[in-house]
């Protein structure tokens, strides 16, 4: 997956929610909450706390699949696994590469 290219499976996210009324109002909140929890999962990272990174991680993990972004819950259960692993510097990378995809994400649900 190039930088520029996110891939949404959206039939599955809306069935999973019921419906597109239900998927359109999960996902405006999740693409307005999402600078936020990338800023509060970067400050943990700074910090060197890897609990609340993991924490954070997760669910951005969860987000991710709720939201049909298959690619990008990979990306962030690997950023998962090592921050529970304390592995700080390939947690800082590998948020260093997720933090502009998910801003991609974000403008494109909130387009939806």
């Amino acid at each position: 997956m190039n930088s520029n290219s996110i891939s949404l499976n959206l039939d599955e996210a809306i069935d999973r929610m019921g419906d597109r009324e239900t998927f359109l109002e999960i996902s405006r909140y999740f693409a307005a909450r999402l600078p936020e929890a990338l800023e509060e999962l970067d400050r943990a990272l700074q910090a060197g706390d890897t609990e609340a990174a993991t924490r954070y991680a997760h669910s951005m993990k969860s987000n991710c699949s709720a939201m049909g972004a298959e690619q990008l819950r990979a990306h962030c259960l690997s950023l998962e696994t090592v921050c529970r692993k304390e592995e700080l510097e390939q947690a800082r990378m590998l948020y260093a590469e997720l933090a502009p995809k998910m801003l991609i994400l974000r403008d494109i649900l909130v387009k939806l």
